[in-house]
Parts: structure tokens; sequence; C-alpha cells
């Protein structure tokens, strides 16, 4: 494959990507809680989750196995549903943080799941994230040529991997900075409520997404 072919696959796949990752969601408020509740090692070790988690999934969908949210659409509600309980679990840890003092110090053995446990938490957030499945197993497998080699699907994955890895390695050192530290945990208790709030919404809204298409309205 001439090295302008694969810059035509890669460079479209690598906005996208980027323009996705722009856009705030739980992959974002899980590595801002980790990183400024317990600095910047956990931010960037929830960084490294969701990086994986779209790693797992690039792997997923260039193998084709995505088609079976195609076949078995109840299986994709079925995450959907999963991931929105995942996201409401998170939010109502924040809001019990709210009555300790707020979420938003130094702790890394309180508060919530993405303080403790990081890498876990991202990773998991990021495979039961219904974007996910909607960039990897659609608009990603969109700009794969058919009849793709193994080389190239490496390749598609290992870019996919590196570049989430970069693009929420920077959100983790900014939001780990001495300045936004600051500014969380002085204002930790409000902004401890406005984070369970979008945890909460986030997955109330997708499970309301969720059961309108399950009931068909």
């Amino acid at each position: 494959m001439e090295a302008s072919t694969l810059l035509s696959i890669l460079f479209p796949i690598a906005v996208i990507q980027i323009v996705g990752w722009a856009v705030p969601g739980p992959n974002h408020l899980t590595i801002i809680t980790a990183s400024v509740t317990a600095g910047r090692t956990a931010g960037l070790r929830a960084a490294m989750g969701i990086a994986s988690g779209a790693l797992t999934w690039t792997l997923i969908a260039v193998s084709g196995i995505a088609v079976v949210f195609e076949v078995v659409p109840s299986l994709y509600v079925a995450l959907r549903f999963f991931g929105a309980g995942y996201l409401i679990y998170l939010g109502i840890n924040v809001f019990r943080a709210v009555r300790q003092g707020g979420m938003f110090r130094l702790d890394a053995n309180a508060y919530s799941p993405a303080t403790n446990a990081p890498f876990r938490t991202a990773y998991f957030v990021m495979m039961t994230n219904p974007k996910a499945v909607l960039f990897f197993g659609s608009i990603l497998t969109a700009f794969i040529p058919p009849e793709s080699s193994g080389w190239l699907m490496i390749i598609i994955a290992v870019q996919v991997g590196l570049l989430g890895a970069i693009l929420n390695a920077f959100a983790a050192i900014f939001f780990s900075s001495a300045v936004f530290m600051r500014w969380f945990q002085a204002a930790g208790i409000w902004m401890s409520v406005v984070f369970g709030v979008l945890f909460s919404a986030l997955g109330a809204l997708v499970a309301w997404d969720a059961l309108r298409e399950f009931l068909g309205i």
C-alpha cells in the first residue's frame, strides 16, 4: 500500500477521533476526577484506562465482531443500560462525598472509584460508553476499506490507541496542574455537586435513549 493511500485512511480516522475526544463526556469527567482528587499519576492512569478501552474497541471493530450489535440490537441496548447504570453509580458516589466536605481533595483512598481505582474505572467507563460503540462500531469501520490487510488493521489499532493515550494524557496533565487543583479544591463542595449532576445526568440521558429504543418510541 502506498504512503498516500495509507495517509488517506489514517488521517480522517485521526480527525474524527480528535473531534470525538474534544466533546465533553464521561471519559473527561473520569480523568478530571482522578486528576484533581488523587493527583497527576492517578489522572494519567485514568487516561491510560480510557486509551486502553479505545484500543479494545478498535480491535473489536476491525475484527468484525461489532457487526453482532447490528444483528442483535438488544445487546447494544443492554450495553447502554449497563453503561447508564455505571455512570449513575459514579454520580451517587460523588454526591456521597458532598456529605464529607466534597470530593476534590487529594486523598487516594476515598470518595470515588475514579480516585482509588483510576485505570480500572476509566477502562470500564470507556467500554460501557455508548458513544464509543457508535464511533468504533460504525464511524471507524466506515473508513476502513473492504478486504483490508491484517497489517492495516494493526496500524489503525495502534494509531487509535496511541493517539488516545496522548490526548487523554494531555487532559490529565492539564487538569492536575497546580492552578486547576487549587481551584477545584477551593470549590470542593460545589464542584462535587456539579460533577455528581453531570455523571448522573449523562447516565439518565443514556438510559432514556436506550429505553426509547427498546420500546420503539
